[in-house]
């Protein structure tokens, strides 16, 4: 029976890519948002600019599962229209049904890391990530 009454797993999630479901991310990491504090007349503390961290995604890499590397290549190669995309991360609750989504428009990826190989590492899984940059983000509950 789920647990209606206690807070979210952070394991029960998706990402879509412009309204594309993209399977295999093992980690999102979701952006901090903080203002800046400006002072003003007197030494009072102002609510300056508000900010927000990059958002970081990694996945277990697979034959023919090229999503991040050709989103990246994309942005290399000035493509304006295909680097700008919208990203959904929708957390869900135990039975799969989803409760709350992060949104992230005008998003492109700032920085791609392929995996890191070790052939001491049996068994551990080959992840890429990336880091992406946003023009906005919204939460809200589904």
């Amino acid at each position: 029976m789920p647990d209606r009454h206690g807070p979210m797993r952070a394991g029960r999630f998706e990402v879509q890519i412009d309204g594309v479901e993209v399977a295999g991310f093992r980690r999102i990491d979701l952006p901090r948002r903080y203002s800046e504090v400006d002072t003003g007349p007197e030494g009072r503390k102002r609510i300056g600019q508000t900010s927000f961290d990059d958002l970081t995604m990694e996945r277990g890499i697979k034959p023919g599962a090229t999503h991040l590397v050709d989103w990246r290549v994309a942005i290399e190669e000035g493509k304006a229209d295909e680097g700008r995309k919208e990203i959904a991360v929708v957390l869900q609750d135990e039975e799969g049904t989803p409760q709350f989504q992060w949104t992230f428009s005008d998003a492109w990826v700032k920085e791609y890391e392929p995996p890191e190989l070790d052939a001491s590492a049996d068994g551990d899984i080959a992840t890429e990530s990336a880091t992406i940059a946003f023009d906005r983000m919204e939460r809200e509950e589904v």
